[in-house]
């Protein structure tokens, strides 16, 4: 049976999603000025030529022609009908649906736990912020933390007390199951619950689009472990989220830049200070399911570990997790072993992105130095060691100018002749090149893929200006576009002249053809006057060479096989053939 949902629910999905991220999920997109584009899902393909643009939720390849919005890409990439995505997408947005059975019961965990979770959040904030835990809110104050950014973040914190979150949950209601299933308490060895965050600073870990799914606890003493999550969980994984990416997430696409960081309190006193467009990897062990997450949002990302050994080892592997993404890393090293916190308390933000400034290298400065200082003694053993190990980097750069600085860099730190590290790179390069830089990374512009046609470029002119619109259709009509997918579009368009309306339509057909025309519209500059002129005296010669053609054939068939009859027939048609290609069609 079809179900139909009101324009009203659809607009709530779609604004409470970001098209990118839903596309990011199976496509690898690369952003280029206010679009993303990555190889088709669709087709194969060497070259990207499929598109997404977020500010109007919508996707195009100008390879195979597919196109649409947030609900026409799940019904083609999951091949379900609209039902079933609007059902998928709804239970991602977190808007009600009347559900099918089989989901009824993942969709009760999931908004269960999540009430769960944000109660527990509520609860732990309160704790912080009332007079009964002082000494938990001056170790804040001692952190150099405010008020404010406790309340932005919702920052709170667990009591000392065996189950104190599970007596204040089930007095409101939520039942034991599903507080076990928020990881939120354990069960000990004599059969009693008890909660899992006791006199710990609580960090409450959303989803990008602001879902609370876990948290975070860091000691206030010198208890161990130092830091402790919520398990995995139905909702929630540790690799597949990132603390501070909600409240970064809009900073991160301006700067096109995020400022990675190991721990939540680094992450925390950098909002602080102004600082939006910064995320952390939840602890040191960075993943590629976050550097995914990542890639949705910026091209380039600045590593900023802790100074110490393991900060700096565990930078060495973000790195390449990072350029398997294809994401530009730099990487700052805070000097005397310090982490961002401690060097924002010592020195203020100016000094801080004053540092960054001057201090960031590039992924490959920051192994090659890496390497060298690891090496106690710098012999013949030792710089071979280091040359093998930065030579499938080197080779996999795209610009032989990167490879020459970076061959020249190597050179004068290894104090040998730049002809040697040239031979010494060169030498199997092929062999030793990751399979991933072969491939094409080149993002041409949507014009070049578009290719727009003449009556495209009209289409376009019409929709961007009503006056325009109306001057086309009192002089030759709107039915003169040669493509039929166009006619169809023009005609429906004429009924309702709201385009944003027919973005909304369940018409999987149209779909491709509306994302195209919104993607062009962007594309095509303005036509003036005399280029509108144009158009119509060409549309104009061309229905009067059709009606010339149409008569001519007629008195051909009259004039071999006609007779009185059919010639004062035809003189009665000819007003109608005049008439018809003279109000539309070329």
């Amino acid at each position: 049976m079809t179900r139909y949902y009101n324009d009203q629910l659809l607009n709530d999905i779609t604004n409470r999603l970001d098209i990118v991220d839903i596309v990011s999920e199976t496509v690898k997109l690369t952003r280029k000025g206010n679009r993303y584009w990555g190889l088709c899902p669709f087709h194969e393909e060497k070259t990207s030529s499929f598109s997404v643009t977020p500010d109007k939720n919508l996707f195009y390849c100008f390879g195979c022609h597919a196109g649409g919005n947030i609900f026409t890409y799940v019904m083609k990439r999951d091949g379900i009908e609209f039902g079933e995505a609007v059902e998928m997408l709804a239970g991602r947005a977190g808007v009600q649906l009347t559900l099918s059975s089989k989901n009824k019961k993942a969709d009760q965990i999931r908004k269960n736990v999540l009430e769960i979770n944000q109660a527990a959040a509520q609860f732990y904030n309160r704790n912080l912020l009332s007079n009964q835990h002082q000494l938990a809110y001056d170790y804040m104050v001692s952190r150099g933390i405010k008020q404010e950014t406790i309340e932005e973040f919702k920052i709170g914190y667990a009591m000392d007390s065996w189950n104190a979150l599970e007596e204040h949950l089930l007095k409101k209601g939520y039942a034991e199951h599903y507080i076990k299933i928020s990881g939120l308490i354990k069960r000990s060895s004599n059969d009693r619950y008890y909660d899992l965050f006791r006199n710990r600073i609580i960090f409450p870990i959303s989803q990008y689009n602001g879902d609370l799914l876990g948290f975070g606890g860091r000691v206030i003493d010198d208890s161990m472990p130092k830091y402790l999550n919520t398990p995995e969980t139905e909702l929630y994984s540790k690799r597949r989220n990132l603390y501070g990416l909600y409240q970064a997430r809009e900073a991160v696409r301006k700067e096109n830049e995020v400022l990675l960081v190991e721990g939540y309190m680094d992450c925390v006193k950098i909002h602080q200070n102004g600082i939006k467009n910064c995320a952390a990897s939840l602890g040191t062990a960075f993943t590629s399911e976050q550097a995914v997450l990542l890639r949705r949002y910026a091209e380039r990302v600045i590593i900023l570990y802790d100074g110490d050994e393991a900060g700096q080892r565990e930078t060495l592997r973000a790195i390449d997790i990072l350029r398997d993404q294809e994401l530009n890393v730099e990487i700052v090293t805070l000097p005397g072993g310090k982490d961002p916190d401690e060097y924002l308390e010592l020195y203020g933000k100016e000094e801080f992105l004053h540092y960054i400034k001057n201090n960031k290298v590039t992924y490959l400065e920051f192994k090659i130095n890496r390497y060298i200082n690891q090496e106690k003694e710098m012999n013949l053993e030792g710089q071979r060691k280091i040359i093998n190990s930065v030579k499938m980097d080197i080779n996999s750069l795209a610009s032989e100018i990167e490879k020459y600085y970076y061959i020249k860099t190597l050179a004068k730190k290894l104090r040998l002749e730049e002809n040697i590290v040239y031979r010494e790179i060169s030498s199997k390069s092929r062999d030793n090149r990751p399979i991933a830089e072969n491939k094409s990374i080149k993002y041409r512009d949507n014009i070049e893929y578009g290719n727009y046609s003449l009556e495209e470029k009209i289409l376009a002119a019409m929709l961007k200006s009503k006056q325009i619109y109306k001057k086309i259709k009192s002089s030759i009509g709107i039915d003169f576009f040669t493509k039929a997918e166009y006619q169809e579009f023009i005609l429906q368009y004429d009924l309702i002249q709201n385009l944003q309306q027919m973005t909304e339509i369940d018409d999987e057909k149209m779909m491709p053809i509306i994302a195209r025309i919104e993607f062009m519209m962007e594309d095509i500059g303005e036509i003036d006057d005399i280029g509108i002129d144009n158009f119509i005296r060409r549309v104009t010669l061309v229905k009067a060479k059709r009606r010339q053609r149409i008569i001519y054939h007629k008195l051909n068939i009259l004039n071999t096989e006609g007779d009185f009859n059919s010639l004062m027939k035809f003189i009665l048609e000819i007003d109608t053939i005049l008439n018809t290609t003279r109000e539309g069609g070329i």
